[in-house]
């Protein structure tokens, strides 16, 4: 009897893993991608270390509310293409700023856009800001950097409920590189109004690296990291939606007031949700 019943429970088992091992595959559409609308939020809080002579520690806080355009421009041989986002509004505050300072600052991202290359997995490439010159250069502001942050990477072979990948991103800035190192982890896959949806769990780290061409540079001894969420819709090859948070500690150098403020904790949350266009 103990041997039937153990029989019984292995085909049983057997049964929900051979359930388990239906594998799904990610990809961008970068043949015929659909116009999306985007919304990106960004916030960054910055905190001095604790004082004893101050009650509480300095801190800035910055938000970043920009709506944009993604357009597909052209699909190449290998299965990557080319993109276009430009900024429809831009929405900024700032404790530390005036209002007259954030006002330019929407007025000149709201003029900007940039491009890059996409791989199917997503993978990123030649990405290229107009007016590079005149980019304000600080963390909250750099759109082009704050999207490639929270852009996924695909694994590019089917995966299952659980399956982990790794994938590296170099992000450009202003006179440096920044590796960007991320894990992703497949942990959902459901269909919603009609269309199938991945839950891909995102972990990052990364070191900031100071711009040698900037006044004020922004360096970490140690790593950066973050983790959040991303909802992937795999029906349109599309993000529909992420969130990621970071945190980290940074060395801030005024070159200016030849100041240094060291060992200043940064929390950024990013927040990015995509609709399709609708044809008219």
């Amino acid at each position: 009897m103990n041997f039937v019943k153990f029989a019984l429970v292995s085909a049983s088992l057997l049964f929900l893993c051979s359930c388990d091992n239906n594998s799904v595959s990610l990809a961008f559409n970068t043949q015929n991608a659909p116009v999306q609308k985007f919304t990106l939020e960004a916030s960054l809080n910055v905190f001095a270390p604790e004082d004893s002579t101050h009650e509480s520690p300095e801190s800035m806080e910055t938000h970043l509310n920009a709506r944009s355009t993604l357009t597909q421009t052209v699909a190449f041989d290998n299965g990557s293409a080319r993109f276009e986002m430009k900024i429809d509004t831009v929405d900024y505050k700032s404790d530390k700023r005036t209002v007259e300072e954030f006002r330019y600052i929407e007025k000149y991202l709201a003029s900007q856009h940039f491009q890059f290359k996409m791989m199917g997995d997503g993978s990123m490439s030649d990405p290229s800001v107009e007016d590079m010159a005149l980019q304000p250069g600080t963390e909250e502001l750099n759109l082009m950097k704050v999207f490639m942050k929270i852009q996924p990477v695909l694994p590019g072979s089917p995966v299952n409920l659980g399956d982990v990948w790794e994938r590296t991103v170099e992000i450009p800035g202003n006179g440096s590189m920044t590796s960007v190192y991320k894990s992703f982890k497949l942990e959902d896959v459901f269909v919603h109004d009609g269309v199938q949806m991945a839950k891909i769990g995102m972990n990052i780290k990364y070191k900031e690296l100071p711009d040698t061409t900037a006044n004020v540079r922004m360096e970490s001894k140690g790593f950066i990291v973050g983790s959040g969420h991303i909802l992937f819709d795999i029906t349109h090859g599309v993000v529909s939606s992420g969130s990621l948070e970071i945190s980290g500690h940074l060395d801030i150098s005024d070159m200016v007031a030849s100041q240094v403020l060291p060992d200043m904790h940064i929390i950024q949350k990013i927040k990015l949700r995509g609709e399709i266009e609708k044809a008219e």
